[in-house]
């Protein structure tokens, strides 16, 4: 599997319809977070762009993923394969010795 970054452009205005969906697509996202496709999911905070890592075999798979978000006809998106995605969340456990 390789790794994608999803770089989600969302709507200048918010409107109520997009409201109604936001809790569908984190049901959706959140499904996906579990089954491991999506390694982190991020939104800046005025709400106007968003970041995805996707674990994926190629990019064509990840925007079948994007295309089935609930908010999917709202946004504008850019893919990006990753060659390194790394962090502490995915390092061993620290240890603490008592």
């Amino acid at each position: 599997m390789a790794h994608f970054m999803v770089e989600m452009f969302l709507p200048d205005t918010i409107d109520q319809e997009f409201i109604q969906m936001i809790p569908s697509h984190r049901l959706f996202i959140d499904q996906l977070i579990a089954d491991g496709r999506i390694l982190t999911y991020t939104i800046n905070q005025d709400r106007t762009k968003g970041w995805i890592i996707f674990d994926a075999e190629e990019a064509e798979e990840v925007l079948d993923f994007v295309q089935q978000f609930p908010i999917h006809r709202f946004i504008t998106l850019e893919i990006h394969p990753l060659m390194i995605h790394d962090g502490e969340a995915f390092r061993f456990p620290k240890l603490h010795f008592n």
